[in-house]
């Protein structure tokens, strides 16, 4: 699923100018110790943690863009971190559980290959 097409399921908000991607499977976490467990190329991570930690774990883990939700406020510095990490940054109001929903619905994968209706 394209970023592009996740910014409009979410009501969600490009935080920097990246370049639209392709994103097959999604996690949810808000632990750094699970990120680094689950480990796929190319997801899109869903969080509301907004720490330099999380970036770095998502860097290595070579996640593929990061969904903040819950509006969270993010800083200049992690703003800053994202774009040299080249990791493109989504923004929306929604909690984790209805972000999560909204997108399984559409047709996004989770981290085991399952998809809505299989």
């Amino acid at each position: 699923m394209l970023l592009s097409e996740i910014i409009k399921i979410v009501d969600g908000k490009k935080l920097w100018d990246f370049e639209d991607k392709n994103c097959d499977i999604c996690g949810a976490t808000d632990m750094v110790s699970e990120l680094l467990a689950i480990e796929k190329d190319d997801m899109l991570l869903i969080t509301g943690l907004t720490t330099p930690q999380m970036l770095k774990a998502a860097d290595i883990t070579r996640v593929g863009a990061i969904l903040i939700v819950r509006g969270k406020e993010i800083t200049p510095q992690f703003l800053e971190m994202a774009k040299e990490y080249k990791i493109p940054l989504i923004l929306t109001k929604l909690v984790m559980f209805t972000a999560c929903g909204k997108l399984f619905c559409a047709g996004l994968r989770d981290i085991n290959g399952n998809k809505y209706g299989n």
